[in-house]
């Protein structure tokens, strides 16, 4: 560790931050051990793909994958454990974020940076779920501490773990490319900033990520551009279409993942802007916020832009805020934020304990944990199923259906597999797990759609096992069928459409 890491996380202020962090994390491990929602869909797939290694999946550069398999060669399989580094790596980045803030404005402002981010609406709900923005966010944040040290001088120990940090923040989500553009940004306007980009230690670090990321681009070129096309698409695939609608709600949810006093602050902050007596150091942040925010905001409105895709301005946006408010003893503001995300934190924590009997009414969709109930339920009554059926796979026709089958399977004999929608492969499983000649027969199809003439093209016998119900909550109970495939005719072409 080089010495001025040690430095940085020597100050009294630290130890207390750092045990207040450390409680909460505790609480949110325990809140997961209790939690009876079963995992999401995208949280079972990216379990599937962490049972083999690659530099590259489907729709995703591949650390979360690591992370997961990491994490269940630890503690085991479990929904907890699949999800336990969230909490983990959340209360890393709190205390980067200390570090990060006491380079910039000394300990005072750093203790409360770190607990109004600890605390964040948005980081109580991430906590809770495994994804992408997790790892990312720590890496983005140990890049910008990194970034902060290689400012203040030359040294080769913070070049390499600037360079680790963008390295693997690409590998945990492309959009750690934000960080290039507001370097660029602020070499613009930052004297500092812009004598960064004439240090070899910066080059160095460029190098370093260059090597971690080239593994992954292979593997891209080997695969079609898969994990590139999947971005591009996810970015652009709404189309130009110019809402004010969709940007005024993409700008409410700011509110819910920053947090309402942050993002708050923050708004005030821009519309205050040319009145604030603000340091090199505050512009500095703001160059490091804006730019995505201006980004992001802008898609929102022309295009689509899901809530997270702000995260990265998140960490610039707290230590910017919180150093105004301090800077104007504002405190309680700041204890305003951390309560309220406390609050929102022990929601969470009862919800998820009670998910399965949760039920509003008045809402559009009562049941609201909907969405991630149920996958349980459909593991147990299809493994019945094929029991009592002599089935020897099952086969799912749902992107939402197969990876949690995959998972609530894990350890019944039957292997998995999906009935392609087209002649190319739309997601993970259509690539690795298609219904094929060598796929064991009998089969059982499970699916949505009660129809059984369409499956009749492909099957030689087609026996109806009849319908069934999925409990997703105290009111809803999406119905299924079940279809004992045999005789499978070549050569396999792509399911049906429900008509």
């Amino acid at each position: 560790m080089p010495a001025s890491l040690r430095q940085t996380f020597s100050y009294p202020g630290f130890g207390l931050c750092a045990l207040i962090v450390a409680g909460l994390t505790f609480v949110r491990l325990i809140g997961l051990r209790y939690s009876v929602t079963d995992l999401y869909f995208d949280e079972s797939q990216y379990w599937v793909w962490s049972r083999e290694f690659a530099f590259g999946y489907f729709s995703k550069p591949p650390l979360l994958a690591w992370t997961i398999a990491v994490a269940e060669s630890i503690c085991g399989s479990g929904e907890a454990c699949i999800r336990s580094p969230s909490p983990i790596l959340h209360a890393g980045t709190a205390l980067i974020v200390f570090g990060i803030a006491r380079e910039l404005y000394g300990e005072r402002v750093a203790f409360w940076c770190a607990l109004v981010l600890a605390f964040g609406t948005g980081v109580a709900f991430s906590s809770r779920i495994i994804s992408t923005d997790v790892p990312f966010i720590f890496l983005w944040s140990l890049a910008l501490l990194a970034y902060l040290k290689l400012m203040r001088g030359p040294s080769l120990a913070w070049g390499v773990v600037f360079g680790l940090s963008l390295g693997f923040g690409l590998l945990a989500k492309y959009a750690m490319v934000y960080f290039l553009l507001c370097m660029m940004v602020a070499a613009i306007f930052h004297e500092q900033a812009r004598a960064m980009f004439k240090r070899r230690e910066t080059w160095i670090a460029f190098a370093l990520a260059l090597l971690i990321l080239s593994p992954n681009v292979v593997w891209n070129i080997q695969n079609g551009f898969s994990t590139y096309r999947h971005t591009a698409d996810n970015v652009g695939g709404a189309g130009l279409r110019f809402t004010v609608a969709g940007f005024l709600s993409f700008f409410m949810t700011q509110f819910a993942v920053a947090g309402p006093i942050v993002f708050g602050g923050f708004v005030v902050a821009m519309i205050r802007i040319r009145s604030l007596p603000l340091d090199a150091n505050d512009r500095l942040l703001l160059l490091f916020s804006l730019p995505v925010v201006a980004l992001v905001m802008t898609a929102a409105f022309v295009s689509n832009s899901h809530p997270n895709w702000m995260a990265p301005a998140l960490i610039a946006m707290t230590i910017l805020v919180t150093a105004l408010l301090v800077r104007d003893n504002r405190i309680s503001w700041l204890v305003a934020s951390i309560a309220i995300g406390a609050v929102v934190q022990i929601v969470f924590l009862v919800a998820d304990a009670n998910a399965d009997r949760l039920s509003i009414t008045g809402l559009k969709k009562p049941d609201v944990y909907e969405r991630t109930m149920g996958w349980r339920d459909l593991g147990d009554k299809v493994a019945a199923l094929a029991q009592r059926s002599g089935a020897k796979s099952v086969v799912g026709e749902r992107r939402y259906d197969v990876p949690s089958l995959i998972y609530y399977l894990r350890d019944r004999p039957w292997p998995v597999f999906t009935w392609k929608a087209d002649i190319v492969p739309n997601d993970h499983f259509e690539l690795k797990f298609p219904l094929s000649s060598q796929t064991a027969e009998p089969i059982l199809l499970v699916t949505r759609c009660p129809i059984e003439g369409r499956l009749k093209k492909q099957f030689e016998q087609v026996s109806p096992l009849g319908q069934f119900l999925v409990r997703t909550g105290p009111t809803t109970a999406p119905d299924y069928y079940a279809f004992l495939l045999k005789g499978l005719r070549h050569p396999i072409g792509p399911i049906p459409a429900c008509a």
